[in-house]
């Protein structure tokens, strides 16, 4: 049987694709006309972490995954407006003992912005910038063995670090890179290391989810509906 769409039908539903296609048009410039900073979620990439003493590393660990959280990125004033990583727990070995421990555990780390986090200098493009920011603090707790069994084990000592500042390389994603953040730095005297610390050193490797993928997803339903409308 031939169906004959109504006019008021069709009406409708060429009105529901040109209104899609005014909205898209209208966020894909928004960020040249104004600044508007964007929550993105963290859903991947990993931390490399060094174990230092003395400025000298003395242990490694690469690839630790990254559990969350989010960034929040302003391409068009070239901001990081909020930052949130948290990072799952992983063990170092040391190539040398330090107070008698051969192997370092990071239980627990998060890096985020304290009171008045800010971006103080920046210099970029929109697609690719670098980012001065900071204060932030670390929080979270560590642990560490003697694989010899000599030394008792020790867990759940706080890490409450304070950082001054970072920088971030934030490109289009906004992917954002954060090299050689200290995320601790360990007293060594209680362990027979007077005058000594080591210091856990790590660097983020973010990834969030593209740009416009919920946007256009949005976008095709807008259209399906308006396709269907005119059936």
């Amino acid at each position: 049987m031939l169906r004959i769409s109504s006019p008021n039908r069709v009406f409708r539903a060429r009105l529901l694709e040109l209104t899609a296609l005014a909205f898209i048009g209208l966020l894909w410039t928004a960020p040249a006309v104004r600044a508007v900073p964007i929550a993105h979620p963290v859903l991947g990439g990993h931390v490399d972490i060094d174990v230092k003493v003395d400025g000298i590393v003395i242990g490694s660990s690469n690839g630790v995954a990254l559990t969350g959280d989010s960034i929040t990125v302003d391409a068009a004033a070239l901001t990081l407006d909020a930052i949130r990583l948290e990072i799952a727990p992983t063990m170092i070995t040391l190539s040398e003992s330090f107070g008698g421990y051969d192997e370092i555990t990071v239980e627990s780390a998060i890096l985020e912005g304290a009171i008045g986090f800010a971006t103080t200098a920046s210099a970029g493009i929109p697609t690719l910038f670098t980012a001065v920011a900071g204060p932030l603090e670390v929080t979270g707790s560590w642990g560490a063995t003697d694989s010899n069994g000599i030394n008792p084990a020790t867990s759940g000592n706080p890490i409450v670090f304070d950082v001054l500042s970072l920088i971030a390389i934030v490109n289009v994603s906004p992917a954002v890179e954060i090299d050689q953040v200290t995320i601790n730095s360990i007293d060594g005297t209680p362990f027979g290391e007077v005058g000594r610390h080591l210091t856990i050193v790590a660097s983020y490797h973010v990834l969030t989810p593209e740009p416009g993928t919920g946007l256009l997803v949005g976008f095709g339903l807008v259209v399906l509906a308006a396709r269907r409308g005119r059936s």
